[in-house]
């Protein structure tokens, strides 16, 4: 079992992409907050908070790259994948 989540999940181990799940939920977060308070419902903050969360990630991806980096779709991948899961089940909720 172990060798199974690493061999899928293994790429979230690699460079700082702990710290990219951390911003992203701390971004989706922030956002939840300030959609909920202007009066959206749940399922439409979840929507607008995970849009926000891609544009940051990829925001901070492309200023890498202009400082000589290089862009990497597995670091906007982390920042995305805790807020792209929970907007997910908000809205089967919502739908169901």
């Amino acid at each position: 079992m172990k060798r199974i989540i690493d061999k899928y999940l293994g790429w979230l181990k690699d460079s700082n992409r702990p710290k990219h799940i951390l911003c992203g939920l701390l971004v989706y977060a922030a956002m939840m907050a300030v959609c909920l308070i202007m009066g959206n419902t749940f399922a439409s903050s979840a929507i607008i908070s995970l849009v926000a969360t891609i544009i940051a990630a990829m925001a901070v991806d492309y200023k890498d790259k202009l400082w000589g980096g290089k862009f990497d779709w597995l670091d906007v991948a982390a920042t995305v994948l805790l807020p792209g899961m929970i907007t997910s089940l908000v809205v089967l909720i919502y739908i169901f």
